[in-house]
C-alpha cells in the first residue's frame, strides 16, 4: 500500500490527528449543549407547570432586557468587577514585587498565600458573614477598640457592595501576587543592570523595565480574574442573598439564580445565561486585544 505524502509531512500531521477525535468529541458535545440552550432561550417553559415548551421568539430577551432589575444587575456587576479586579491587580503586583525582594521565609509566605485560594467559596462567605456581624462580628469589635463607629457591612445598602468586593479581594489577590510573581521571576536580569549602570531610580526601572516586559502576564491575569468575577455567585449568595439591602448586590449571577432559576423559568434563566455570556465574551474579546497589542510591542 503507497503512503501519502513525505515521511516528514506524516510526522508533522501525526499529533493533530492523535488529538482530533478528543476535539471532534469535546467541540459536538460543547455544540450540542449550546445550540439546546439557545433553543429553551427561545420559549416559555416550566417543567413542573408546562412540560412542554411553548415557543416566544426573542420575547424573552425583550422582555430581560426592558427589566428595570436586570439593567441594575448589570451595572452592580460591572461596579463589582471593576472594584474587585482593579484592587486585587494592584495590591497582587504591590505583593509580588515584596515577596520576590524577600531574603528569609520567601517559601513559606507563598505557601501561606495558598490558604484564602484552598478554601471553599461558600466556606469563605460563611467566615465572613460572622467576622460582618452588625452585633458579634470581629470587625466591628476592632472598630469600637478604636472608638470608631460600628458599620453594618452586609445590613446597610450603602455597605453591602463593597463589604462583597473586601471578601472577593481578600480571597483572590493571592493568585494574583503568585501568577505576577512567577512572571517577575521569569525577567531576564540583564536590562535591570543596564538600568542600574545608567543611573535609573526603582520607579524608572519598574516603570520601564518592568511593566513592558510583564504586559503580556498582566493582561492575561486580568482576563482570568475579569471572567471570574462576572461569574461571581456563591460568596455574594452567601453575604447578601436576594441581592443585600436595597439589592445593592445584585449580580448578573443572583439575578438569574432569583429571577429565573427558583421560580423555574428555564426558558428565561437559558436567556440570561446567553446575555451574561455575550457580555464575558465583549469584556473578554477588549482583554484580549489588548493581548495581541502587548504581543506586537515584544
Amino acid at each position: 500500500m503507497r503512503r501519502v505524502g513525505s515521511p516528514k509531512s506524516r510526522r508533522a500531521l501525526a499529533p493533530y490527528c492523535w488529538v482530533m477525535p478528543s476535539v471532534i468529541v469535546i467541540v459536538g458535545v460543547m455544540g450540542y449543549a449550546f445550540a439546546k440552550g439557545f433553543s429553551i432561550s427561545l420559549t416559555k417553559w416550566n417543567p413542573f407547570l408546562n412540560p412542554t415548551p411553548v415557543p416566544v421568539g426573542l420575547g424573552n430577551y425583550v422582555k430581560l432586557l426592558s427589566d428595570p432589575l436586570f439593567r441594575h444587575s448589570v451595572y452592580v456587576t460591572v461596579v463589582f468587577a471593576a472594584g474587585s479586579v482593579g484592587a486585587e491587580m494592584l495590591l497582587g503586583m504591590a505583593g509580588a514585587l515584596m515577596v520576590q525582594k524577600l531574603r528569609f521565609l520567601k517559601g513559606l509566605v507563598r505557601t501561606s498565600m495558598l490558604i484564602p485560594m484552598m478554601l471553599a467559596p461558600a466556606i469563605a462567605g460563611l467566615i465572613w458573614k460572622l467576622f460582618m456581624d452588625i452585633d458579634f462580628g470581629l470587625l466591628n469589635y476592632f472598630l469600637s477598640l478604636l472608638g470608631l463607629p460600628e458599620i453594618g457591612w452586609i445590613a446597610d445598602k450603602t455597605w453591602v457592595l463593597p463589604s462583597v468586593v473586601l471578601v472577593d479581594v481578600w480571597q483572590w489577590t493571592p493568585f494574583v501576587v503568585l501568577i505576577l510573581l512567577a512572571g517577575l521571576q521569569s525577567l531576564p536580569p540583564e536590562p535591570y543592570e543596564a538600568a542600574e549602570i545608567d543611573g535609573a531610580t526603582r520607579l524608572q526601572a519598574f516603570r520601564y523595565i518592568t511593566l513592558p516586559l510583564m504586559k503580556r502576564v498582566i493582561v492575561i491575569t486580568l482576563l482570568f480574574r475579569t471572567i471570574f468575577s462576572l461569574r461571581a455567585f456563591d460568596t455574594i449568595f452567601l453575604l447578601a442573598r436576594g441581592g443585600g439591602p436595597g439589592q445593592n448586590a445584585l449580580t448578573l449571577s443572583m439575578y438569574l439564580y432569583e429571577r429565573a432559576y427558583i421560580p423555574f423559568h428555564m426558558g428565561m434563566a437559558a436567556t440570561a445565561s446567553y446575555i451574561i455570556l455575550i457580555i464575558t465574551l465583549l469584556i473578554t474579546a477588549v482583554i484580549l486585544g489588548l493581548t495581541h497589542g502587548a504581543g506586537s510591542t515584544e
